[in-house]
C-alpha cells in the first residue's frame, strides 16, 4: 500500500542535500549577504564552528512583514516564475538556505533596516523554519545569522564533522576565498574564536580590485609572477556576447604550483567548477611550463540566458549552451598571454657542447661549433631550448627544407648514422654558453623557414653546391622508417598473443600494448602485489633479467629497476633528511591555507629537513619562520622546495611527500646503490629481489619509469 511522506520527514532529507557540511552551511549565508548588497561581510567561527558560526552584514536588513515566513521553505526566493532562472543575477533563487539551515541548527536571526535602526529584532525559529518569537535588541543596519547546535539531530554528520574538522575548516577557509576574489563591493573578514585566541582567516582589502584581492587571499609573493587576461572575442556565429577578464601565473617555473589547488573560475560572479575549462587552462600552461600548475582567477561574463545554474543544490554545476565556442575564446585569450612570454634571442656567438650517450662510440665526442657570422643560426641534433618555458624539440626532416648549402653523399651517410642512433634521454647532457646580445624584449614570430643561411651541426660538413638535399631526405626517412618496423617488431614479439600463446585474459589486460604506461597498467591488473611473494624464481637470463614463474604464466623481471625500486622507497620512507639551521630564521609569507598546512603537517616538513617555528603573535600568513633548511649531497634547498612540499599537502593530505629535487636525488642514489645489469646473481639473491617487489607501494615502475617487469609466455598445459 502506498502512502505519502509525512511532512516533516520530507522538510528534513530535502534539507539534507542543501547543507550537507560546513562549508554549505556558510556559503548559504555569505551569498545572502552579498544579495542583500551588503559592503561590509564578517563571519566568526568558534571552535572552526563545532560551537557557533555568525555571518553578519550591513545590507538592506529584514522588514517586519517578512518575519514569519522569512525561514519558510521557498518563501525567499529572488524569482517569480520559472522563466525568471533565464536572467536571475543573484547568488541564491531557490528561497530554501534558511529553511534548511533551521533543519540541520538553531537559528537565531537579528535584524533592522534604514527605518528601524539602531534598534533591531532577535528573531527565533524551530527546525520546521516556523516563527518562534522576537525580542528588540540594539542593531545597526543589517542583518546577522547565529548557527548553533550543528548537525546535532545527524549523529552520522555530526561524527564526521568532530573527526574532520580540520580538513572541514580549511575546505570552508578556501570557499570564502573565492567569494573574496569575485565580491569587487563587499569586504569580506573571517576569522576563527579558539581556546588561544581569535585568528584571521580571510580579510580582503577595501576597494581593491582583483589582482590586489588575489593577493590578499594567497600572498604577496604571486604579484610579479601574475599576468592579466582581458580578452573579448570580437565576431560571434551565435551572438554569443562573452568577456573573459582575469589573472593567471606566467609560464616560468617560480610562478606555478607543485599542485592545482589555487584555480578559481567565476561564470556571471558565481564561483563554480568547470572541469573541462580547468583542463584546457592546465594542458596550455604545461605546454610551456610541464612542471607546474598555473595559479589563476578567471572570470566569465556571458549571457545569463545561455546558462543552466538550477543543477545542483550548491549551484556550483553550471551548464552552458555555447561551451565549445567558450572554450574556443578561452583558449585564445590564454594563447595571447601566455605566449608573449616566451623570449625570442638573437644569436651571434654560440657554443653547444653535446655530450651524448655513453656506449655510443661515434656519439660519445663532444660536438663543438662555433659562428660569429650575422644571422646564423647554429643547429645541434640535441635539442636546445630558445626561450622561457619553450618546449624542446628534436630535429627532423622540416630542419632542412630551404637549404641553400649542401653537403657530400658521405658526410651525409656518417650525419644520417649520427641521428638514427638511439640514446638514453636522461644519458644526454647540454652544455650552452652563450656569448650573444641581451634578449629581444618584444616577441617575435618564428619562421618556419629562415631566409638568413641555416648551417647544421654534422661533424666535418663539406659544401657541394651540386647536392640534392631532397634525397638526404628521403634516405634519411626511409632509415627512420625502417629502425621503427624494426623496433616495433622486436617488441611485439615479445608480447604477441598468438606467438606467446596467451589466453584471452591476458589479450584482454591489454599486454601486447608496446606502450610502457599502458603495458604497466595492464600488468597491475593481472597480478597483485602479494603475487610476487608467490612466484618461483627460474633463473638468470643474460646477467641482466630474472625469469620466474607463476601459475602456467612465465615473466621476465628487470633485476636492476626491480631493486632500485626497492631501495628508492626505502629512502622515501626512512631517510631523514640534513638540515642546515639559518644565521637568522626567515619570515614566511603565505596564504592562510598554506600556513594551516604548514603548521599541522610540521612532523611532514621536518621530516624533510624544513624546521619551523610558529609566533602565534604576528598577523595570520605571516607566522612562519622557517629556522633550518635541508641539504642533500651539498645541494641546499630552498624556500620554493617548501612551497612545493605544502602545496602536495593542500592537495593530498594523507600522503609522505618529497620535493621533486629530493626525490630526484633520491632515485639517484637507489639506482647507484643497486643490482647492476651485468651482475651474475645467486638464486638468493634472485629471489629476495622479486619478494621485495611484494612489499613496495608501486612495483611496476622504477623511479626513472622503466618497466620492472613484462609478461613473458604462457605455459601448454603438456609441459607442466
Amino acid at each position: 500500500m502506498m502512502q505519502a511522506i509525512d511532512k516533516d520527514t520530507v522538510h528534513r532529507l530535502c534539507s539534507g542535500q542543501v547543507i550537507i557540511d560546513l562549508s554549505t552551511a556558510v556559503k548559504e549565508l555569505l551569498e545572502n549577504c552579498l544579495d542583500a548588497d551588503a559592503t561590509v561581510v564578517d563571519i566568526k567561527l568558534r571552535d572552526s564552528g563545532m560551537a557557533s558560526i555568525s555571518v553578519s552584514d550591513n545590507g538592506h536588513g529584514i522588514k517586519e512583514r517578512d518575519f514569519e515566513t522569512l525561514c519558510r521553505k521557498h518563501w525567499t526566493s529572488k524569482i517569480s516564475s520559472f522563466e525568471d532562472l533565464e536572467g536571475v543575477s543573484t547568488f541564491g533563487f531557490r528561497g530554501e538556505a534558511l529553511s534548511s539551515l533551521c533543519a540541520v541548527s538553531k537559528v537565531i536571526v537579528t535584524t533592522a533596516t534604514e527605518e528601524t535602526a539602531p534598534v533591531g529584532m532577535q528573531l527565533e525559529y524551530d527546525h520546521n523554519g516556523e516563527f518562534v518569537r522576537k525580542t528588540p535588541v540594539a542593531r545597526e543596519k543589517g542583518t546577522t545569522v547565529t548557527l548553533t547546535d550543528l548537525f546535532a539531530k545527524w549523529p552520522v554528520r555530526m561524527q564526521d564533522l568532530k573527526k574532520n574538522i580540520r580538513r572541514e575548516y580549511l575546505r570552508l577557509v578556501g570557499l570564502v576565498e573565492q567569494y573574496a576574489i569575485i565580491s569587487d563591493k563587499a569586504r569580506i573578514t573571517m576569522t576563527n574564536q579558539t581556546k588561544s585566541g581569535s585568528t584571521i582567516s580571510v580579510q580582503t582589502p577595501p576597494q581593491a580590485d582583483r589582482l590586489g584581492r588575489l593577493v590578499a587571499v594567497l600572498s604577496t609573493q604571486v604579484r610579479p609572477h601574475m599576468a592579466t587576461l582581458d580578452h573579448r572575442p570580437t565576431e560571434s556565429s551565435s551572438g554569443l556576447d562573452l568577456l573573459i577578464e582575469g589573472n593567471i601565473s606566467k609560464p616560468i617555473p617560480e610562478a606555478g604550483r607543485s599542485g592545482s589547488d589555487k584555480q578559481y573560475f567565476f561564470v556571471n560572479g558565481r564561483p563554480c567548477d568547470f572541469p573541462r575549462a580547468k583542463k584546457l587552462v592546465n594542458e596550455l600552461f604545461r605546454s610551456h611550463c610541464p612542471t607546474k600548475y598555473p595559479v589563476f582567477a578567471i572570470g566569465i561574463s556571458i549571457n545569463a540566458s545561455t546558462i543552466d545554474v538550477n543543477l545542483t543544490p550548491d549551484k556550483r554545476t553550471i551548464l552552458i549552451r555555447h561551451e565549445a565556442e567558450l572554450l574556443e575564446a578561452l583558449k585564445a585569450g590564454l594563447a595571447s598571454v601566455l605566449e608573449p612570454q616566451e623570449s625570442v634571442f638573437s644569436i651571434a656567438t654560440s657554443r653547444v657542447q653535446t655530450q651524448l650517450a655513453a656506449g655510443d662510440d661515434a656519439a660519445r665526442k663532444i660536438v663543438t661549433e662555433k659562428t660569429s657570422v650575422p644571422g646564423v643560426v647554429m643547429h645541434s641534433y640535441a635539442s636546445i631550448s630558445t626561450g622561457i618555458g619553450q618546449k624542446r624539440q628534436n630535429s627532423d626532416e622540416n630542419e632542412f627544407d630551404s637549404r641553400p648549402a649542401a653537403v657530400k653523399p658521405k658526410t651525409v651517410e656518417q650525419a644520417e648514422e649520427t641521428m638514427l642512433r638511439r640514446t638514453r634521454p636522461e644519458s644526454i647532457k647540454e652544455n650552452t654558453a652563450r656569448n650573444a646580445p641581451p634578449f629581444v624584449e618584444e616577441p617575435k614570430q618564428i619562421p618556419k623557414k629562415p631566409p638568413s643561411m641555416l648551417i647544421g651541426s654534422c661533424r666535418n660538413r663539406q659544401q657541394n653546391d651540386g647536392h640534392d638535399w631532397a634525397g638526404v631526405r628521403s634516405r634519411m626517412r626511409e632509415k627512420r622508417e625502417r629502425r621503427a618496423r624494426l623496433l616495433e617488431e622486436s617488441q611485439r614479439l615479445l608480447v604477441d598473443s598468438e606467438e606467446a600463446e596467451m589466453d584471452e585474459s591476458v589479450v584482454e589486460g591489454g599486454i601486447k600494448e608496446t606502450n610502457q604506461e599502458e603495458a604497466s597498467s595492464a600488468l597491475s591488473r593481472l597480478i597483485h602485489k602479494s603475487d610476487f611473494a608467490k612466484m618461483q624464481v627460474i633463473g638468470q637470463f643474460n646477467r641482466g633479467f630474472i625469469i620466474a614463474r607463476l601459475d602456467h604464466d612465465l615473466y621476465i623481471i628487470d633485476q636492476h629497476a626491480s631493486d632500485e625500486k626497492y631501495n628508492f622507497e626505502q629512502l622515501q620512507q626512512r631517510a631523514v633528511i640534513s638540515s642546515q639551521p639559518l644565521i637568522r630564521p626567515a619570515q614566511l609569507e603565505m596564504s592562510i591555507v598554506d600556513e594551516s598546512v604548514a603548521i599541522e603537517h610540521k612532523e611532514t616538513l621536518m621530516r624533510n629537513g624544513f624546521h619551523i617555528n610558529v609566533d602565534e603573535s604576528q598577523v595570520p600568513g605571516k607566522r612562519i619562520n622557517l629556522m633550518s633548511q635541508p641539504f642533500i649531497d651539498q645541494t641546499l634547498f630552498n624556500q620554493s622546495d617548501l612551497m612545493e612540499l605544502v602545496g602536495k599537502l593542500c592537495v593530498n593530505p594523507e600522503s609522505a611527500p618529497r620535493c621533486e629535487r629530493a626525490r630526484k636525488m633520491f632515485a639517484s642514489r637507489a639506482c647507484r646503490k643497486s643490482t647492476m645489469i651485468g651482475d651474475a646473481l645467486s638464486m638468493t639473491q634472485m629471489k629476495a629481489i622479486v619478494r621485495h617487489l611484494s612489499d613496495l607501494d608501486h612495483p611496476w615502475n622504477c623511479p626513472h619509469g622503466r618497466p620492472t617487469m613484462r609478461h613473458l609466455y604462457r605455459l601448454k598445459k603438456e609441459l607442466l
